[in-house]
């Protein structure tokens, strides 16, 4: 195996391959490049950059842009709008490092331009009907990143691999000594507050990807309230939940990353119901009141164990 740590998408990735030609992982960092120049809403080099200030005219953009814009309106559907990609004009008014809190009026008018169902995709033309919305793939772009660099390692003729982008991981081919792939579920705190590899739980994965999303990463606390990046598109403040945090397991990184956000925003019971109904997910969930949940298939197709 060979790795190669690199920073891209304001996070730090990692790329292990049963390969020792340094020149597959040099195609698979420059496949994150490219996705950055498709993907990014803050790059203005981006084409999604170019989109977002077309004003509401039809834009012809990369076919791997409009594909993804589609299937990303998929998700959200899927997820009844608690995943919305339109959220840029409610994100932008958000800044988590400056701790700088949106006034409520100021929240309720970008929230006006809100509504993924005012996105259309026709071939490569992308139109936002609102000339004020605003398109965010952050919540899923990295879901759809990961599963392209398996997919270039398997055409490179890679038969075990492990990605990690920020903690976005999705392996393949189970480790070369035959076993399944252990990836630790971390503890629900902040990375300031406890070591990066500090995890309470590990689930066994071959092939799959395992994505977890919390309140307690990009957080700050303001006269005794807890203000998180995981924002409701109802009210465009963060969603207001008992869960600290959603692991989600799945056999697409795509998958894991496109519903772990809105399975916070569902709360315990519902994010549960909606796991269980779906045979090719799995998910482990931490409460406010310290609980830990796990979906009934967990331990059988997916090896769950608790640690301590």
């Amino acid at each position: 195996m060979v790795s190669r740590d690199f920073f891209r998408f304001n996070t730090t990735n990692t790329i292990s391959a049963s390969t020792d030609d340094e020149a597959i992982l040099d195609e698979a960092v420059a496949w994150c490049d490219r996705s950055e120049l498709l993907f990014s809403r803050v790059d203005p080099a981006s084409e999604l950059f170019r989109l977002n200030r077309a004003e509401g005219r039809p834009t012809d953009v990369d076919p791997e842009l409009a594909t993804f814009i589609e299937t990303a309106l998929s998700y959200c559907e899927r997820a009844d709008g608690l995943f919305d990609v339109t959220m840029g004009s409610a994100t932008q008014r958000w800044d988590f490092k400056q701790q700088v809190i949106p006034a409520r009026e100021d929240m309720a008018a970008a929230l006006r331009h809100v509504d993924y169902r005012g996105v259309s995709v026709e071939g490569t033309t992308v139109t936002l009907r609102d000339p004020q919305a605003c398109i965010d793939l952050g919540g899923i772009a990295k879901g759809y990143i990961a599963d392209g660099i398996l997919a270039l390692l398997r055409e490179r003729g890679v038969e075990h691999a492990l990605v990690n982008l920020g903690g976005n991981v999705a392996v393949m081919g189970g480790k070369p000594d035959g076993t399944p792939w252990r990836v630790g579920i971390r503890k629900p705190l902040p990375s300031s507050a406890l070591p990066l590899l500090d995890s309470f739980a590990t689930v066994s994965v071959r092939d799959g990807s395992v994505v977890t999303s919390g309140v307690y990463e990009r957080a700050f606390e303001r006269d005794g309230t807890l203000y998180h990046h995981i924002l409701d598109p109802r009210t465009g403040f963060p969603a207001q939940t008992d869960l600290l945090s959603a692991t989600l397991v799945a056999r697409t990184s795509l998958d894991a990353d496109g519903l772990s956000t809105a399975l916070i925003i569902m709360g315990a019971d519902r994010a549960l119901a909606f796991v269980e109904a779906d045979p090719a997910l799995e998910a482990v969930f931490v409460t406010t009141d310290g609980d830990v949940l796990a979906t009934s298939g967990i331990g059988d197709a997916v090896p769950f164990e608790l640690l301590g």
